[in-house]
């Protein structure tokens, strides 16, 4: 008991953390909620180190992923097998924070604690990125979406960058606390100042001049649960309404949620809906049989366009193993098991390039960069959130909205069945937004470029982040080097 107290820093620090997210957002606490645990893990033992951070990643995962239960509930019908998920997310989950701990550790025990916010850093890169597990959830400085003047500096390196320095933040409070002398913490501060500045300064650049008129399609209609026939026509009113809105607005482009087309061999798709030549439109559905993808389909009065999806989500669009793990035939998918597109697309709609990002993929800062390069003008997420209404998901959701506009510095629409739906300026501002659960048709003028300009250099922040891991494993061992290597100097100097 007395060494399961002894890891309190690690449950503190995730208590502060997970209290900058939903219900309580209170978001500066990003910059101090590490303390805790790195003033800890100065002191700690190897050990010690890696219980620290697994507690960390305990508490702080399976509050991150309870929407997970309740999700699983509700497909299943089965609530003992709801939580295997969940306990499984958080006891896997918090592995990756055990990580963390050992080594920050490490850092600090070679007298480099300059490594430890790239070291968080890489952590997050890692599990954002990893092979089947790949899911850049409750990030640390998420909760910061709200400020967008403190966080441009996503622009030049991703989410990433600002989550370092929110990791930075601990860091010099950590040092302030242990009372450290300001020859040591001065290069700490002046980072952060200087990273700080360089945000307000980004943040000052104008937009362009140009404006888009775009309607943001949010049907009001619950497309995860219920009557099947029922959703379908409600869909069908719905999206009618909201292509007149569209057209008596004068919008040149209509954007509504994935989700709306059954699968067809070809073009256009089936959906629920008459299609327009007065207002070009961009929604999701599924597209071909077999194999079956999720797509974005586009229709601007004169030709179809699909992009398909190349991010799926595990559980929820293919279950790993069904076919030799028994239990797993109980996940009863609604859209089957699906295959991952290829190649990831833009559609062009009457000479402007919009990037799709369906859903899951809107989650992913490299997939709304590559659409930059792609040369898209907009971004646009579909998705169905439906799925975690009652929880604390759809409002985590609707943040990666701001975050990829700041990373690529292109405006995005977000176009969501029930909500959460919004417009996004170049710089993350809110624009216009809808109330959840409503059906709306959100007008709004978004500033759009004649091209994209993703900054050129944005890839190599978190590849240096997760380079830092192996640094951090070695780094012992260079300063064990460095010592003997200025003692035998040393030594050579007295002979």
């Amino acid at each position: 008991m007395r060494r399961l107290a002894s890891l309190w820093p690690g449950a503190a620090s995730a208590v502060l953390v997970l209290a900058a997210f939903p219900p309580l957002n209170l978001a500066l606490l990003v910059f101090v909620g590490l303390v805790p645990l790195l003033l800890a893990l100065m002191k700690s033992s190897p050990r010690r180190a890696i219980a620290l951070g697994y507690v960390f990643g305990l508490v702080y995962m399976l509050a991150q992923m309870f929407w997970l239960q309740a999700l699983v509930v509700r497909w299943t019908n089965d609530v003992a097998l709801s939580f295997l998920p969940w306990i499984l997310a958080g006891l896997i989950g918090a592995w990756y924070f055990a990580l963390f701990g050992w080594l920050a550790n490490r850092c600090f025990r070679a007298g480099m604690p300059w490594m430890v916010p790239l070291v968080w850093a890489g952590i997050e890169v890692f599990r954002s990125y990893i092979p089947g597990l790949a899911f850049p959830w409750a990030l640390l400085s998420d909760p910061l979406w709200r400020a967008t003047a403190l966080i441009q500096t996503a622009y030049f390196g991703s989410i990433y960058v600002v989550s370092a320095w929110c990791a930075l933040a601990s860091l010099i409070v950590a040092f302030w606390i242990e009372r450290e002398k300001w020859k040591v913490v001065r290069p700490y501060a002046t980072a952060f100042l200087l990273t700080t500045a360089l945000s307000f300064a980004r943040y000052g650049t104008p937009l362009p001049d140009k404006k888009m008129k775009v309607t943001v399609g949010q049907p009001g209609v619950d497309m995860a649960f219920g009557d099947a026939d029922k959703r379908e026509e409600d869909l069908g009113v719905a999206v009618h309404h909201l292509m007149q809105v569209a057209i008596r607005t004068n919008s040149s482009l209509l954007v509504l949620p994935e989700g709306l087309a059954d699968a067809s061999d070809g073009l256009p798709p089936n959906a629920p809906f008459a299609i327009t030549d007065q207002v070009p439109v961009l929604f999701g559905g599924k597209r071909g049989k077999n194999p079956p993808y999720q797509s974005a389909f586009s229709y601007d009065g004169e030709k179809w366009q699909y992009a398909d999806k190349t991010r799926l989500v595990v559980f929820g669009e293919y279950v790993p193993g069904r076919n030799w793990i028994p239990f797993l035939s109980a996940f009863h998918l609604p859209s089957g098991d699906l295959v991952a597109g290829e190649k990831l697309g833009v559609v062009d709609i009457r000479g402007t390039k919009v990037g799709p990002l369906i859903c899951f993929e809107g989650l992913f800062p490299d997939l709304a960069y590559r659409q930059a390069l792609n040369g898209a003008q907009m971004l646009a997420i579909l998705s169905i959130d439906d799925w975690y209404m009652g929880t604390s998901a759809p409002e985590q959701l609707k943040s990666e909205a701001v975050w990829r506009a700041v990373e690529t510095g292109l405006p995005l629409v977000r176009s969501a069945s029930l909500g959460y739906s919004l417009a996004v300026d170049g710089h993350g501002r809110v624009l216009s937004e809808a109330p959840i659960g409503k059906t709306i048709a959100l007008y709004a003028e978004v500033p759009l470029p004649d091209r994209a300009s993703p900054f050129p250099l944005y890839p190599i922040f978190p590849a240096v982040s997760l380079l830092s891991l192996a640094g951090a494993v070695f780094a012992p061992k260079l300063k064990r080097r460095e010592a003997v290597g200025a003692a035998a100097k040393s030594k050579k100097g007295r002979k």
